[in-house]
C-alpha cells in the first residue's frame, strides 16, 4: 500500500465526525439522519478566499477562547454560501462531543460564534473539485435533481462539507454537499 494511503487512513480515524443513520443509499447519493451538530463559526468574505476564516477558527481551537482550552480538530469543515448575489458565507468546525457536553468555551474573537446545525434528515452527495466554484455549482445542481427524483422536499440552503486537509490529493478527497430535506 502506498505511504500516502497509509497516512490518509491513519489520519482519518483519529478525527471525530458527526454520527448519523442511513435512511437510504444509491451510489454517491445518500439520505442520512443526523442529531444536532454543535459548531463554532466565522464569517467568510468569499468561498475562494476561505483561509482567513480557517485561521480564525483554528486560533479558537488552539486556545483563543476564554478558557484558553485546546480543542481537537474535527471533520468536516462546513462552508455555506451567503446571499445568492454575493460570495460571502460562513465556515464552521464541529465541536467535539466531549467539549460540547461540558459546554464549549466562549470565543475571544468578536466574529466567532458558537451555534449548532439542527438535527434532521439530509440528502448528501459526494463530489470532486473542492476549490472550484463550477464543481460546487455542478454538485448543487446534481443533488437538487436527485432530491427531486427521490420525491424529497429541500429546506433552506445547502452546506458544503470538506473532510480532508488541503494537501490530500484530489482522488482521495471526501467532499460532500448536504441539503436538509423534509422526511
Amino acid at each position: 500500500m502506498p505511504a500516502i494511503l497509509i497516512l490518509a487512513s491513519l489520519c482519518s480515524c483519529a478525527i471525530e465526525e458527526p454520527t448519523y443513520k442511513f435512511v437510504r443509499k444509491e451510489g454517491n447519493f445518500e439520505v442520512r439522519k443526523y442529531a444536532t451538530i454543535p459548531i463554532v463559526s466565522a464569517p467568510m468574505q468569499d468561498m475562494e478566499k476561505r483561509d482567513d476564516s480557517f485561521r480564525t477558527l483554528f486560533r479558537y481551537i488552539s486556545g483563543a477562547n476564554e478558557d484558553k482550552s485546546k480543542i481537537a480538530m474535527t471533520a468536516p469543515v462546513f462552508m455555506e454560501n451567503g446571499a445568492a448575489a454575493d460570495k460571502t458565507g460562513r465556515m464552521s468546525f464541529m465541536i467535539p462531543s466531549q467539549v460540547s457536553e461540558k459546554g464549549a468555551p466562549t470565543p475571544t474573537a468578536e466574529d466567532v460564534a458558537i451555534s449548532k446545525i439542527g438535527g434532521g434528515t439530509f440528502a448528501v452527495l459526494r463530489f470532486k473539485g473542492w476549490k472550484d466554484d463550477t464543481k460546487r455549482e455542478e454538485a448543487t445542481g446534481n443533488l437538487a435533481k436527485l432530491i427531486s427524483e427521490a420525491a424529497l422536499k429541500p429546506v433552506g440552503k445547502p452546506l458544503y462539507a470538506f473532510y480532508d486537509p488541503p494537501w490530500t490529493p484530489e482522488p482521495l478527497r471526501r467532499n460532500e454537499i448536504w441539503q436538509r430535506v423534509e422526511p
